[in-house]
């Protein structure tokens, strides 16, 4: 490009510089004149080596956009939190749909009792070993009216959890509604025992297995109020209790028939209150009348409560 630009600057220069005139003469022999071009710039030379290829490259082309943050989540309301209750508000509101957040019973299938805990509570620290079994244990299970219920005993390494189903040696299982106490009773090296209490023991609904089918066994304190003798649901615990008794069977135990036991202050009450626990199953189940039977019967305070009995032997 330099030398071009010398040639062109030469022309120029030469017409404006020289007015036309009549070309020279040539010199002997016909040649013309010799013209000598010389380049701008001292010490360039001609030369045919091209310019090295110059690509600018991204080495982190191919994961540069994995690097980008999500805008989304930079928004005052991301539609992350949204998008679901926004596409579907007929199954967010719908009341027949499983609702987690309402569950009333434990995944396990008993009560746990950490008898270690205890004693170490009770001595204020850890135990070694070697130790805790020079240690004699018992566990009571008292009702409302300090009646021994159950009774667990044991010597040497008092266990880290002992589970219980529910049921004493009679057969007798705990009710809902119903307060029980757990009594513990350990036994030192030399002889002397030393006695704690653990948190009260109160279940809102209770599932157990019997020859007649599987109980869910409901607190009618909670369902239709503390005194137990409203004929509707209280809202919005009695119908939270039993929307989660029908969520379990919708999960585990679909198309059973079922049987609604009620025991209240009369059997007018308790036919009422059948009524209404009725009505809630057929409308969440989404089951025929036929296949929800109800009874009631007349019980004192203590024993009253709601049984839903799946016919499932």
């Amino acid at each position: 490009m330099k030398i071009i630009a010398a040639v062109l600057t030469f022309a120029l220069g030469a017409s404006a510089q020289t007015p036309p005139s009549a070309p020279a003469a040539a010199p002997s022999g016909g040649m013309p004149a010799e013209v000598v071009i010389k380049a701008e710039g001292a010490g360039s030379k001609l030369n045919d080596q091209k310019p090295p290829l110059k690509i600018e490259v991204d080495p982190f082309e191919t994961i540069r956009p994995s690097l980008k943050p999500d805008e989304n989540l930079l928004l005052a309301v991301s539609p992350l939190t949204v998008s679901w209750r926004r596409t579907h508000p007929e199954i967010l509101m719908n009341e027949r749909v499983i609702q987690p957040w309402r569950t009333a019973f434990s995944q396990r299938s008993g009560i746990g009792f950490k008898i270690k805990d205890q004693l170490e509570a009770l001595l204020g620290g850890k135990l070694e070993r070697k130790e805790a079994r020079r240690w004699g244990w018992s566990l009571t299970i008292a009702d409302e009216e300090g009646r021994v219920f159950h009774n667990y005993s044991g010597s040497g390494d008092p266990p880290e959890e002992l589970l219980w189903s529910g049921q004493n040696e009679q057969g007798e299982w705990v009710r809902a509604g119903r307060s029980y106490s757990a009594v513990y009773t350990f036994t030192s090296p030399d002889g002397s025992p030393r006695t704690t209490v653990g948190k009260p023991l109160l279940f809102k609904g209770i599932v157990h297995q019997e020859d007649t089918g599987l109980h869910l066994s409901l607190d009618s304190s909670v369902l239709f109020g503390t005194s137990k003798n409203a004929t509707e649901l209280q809202v919005p615990a009695g119908f939270d209790l039993l929307r989660s008794a029908a969520d379990l069977v919708k999960r585990r135990y679909s198309a059973i028939p079922i049987s609604v036991r009620v025991f209240a202050n009369t059997k007018e009450l308790g036919d009422a209150q059948a009524k209404a626990v009725q009505d809630v199953l057929l409308r969440e189940l989404m089951v025929a009348s036929r296949h929800v039977g109800v009874d009631a019967t007349r019980a004192p305070f203590s024993d009253q409560r709601v049984e839903i009995v799946l016919l499932n032997r």
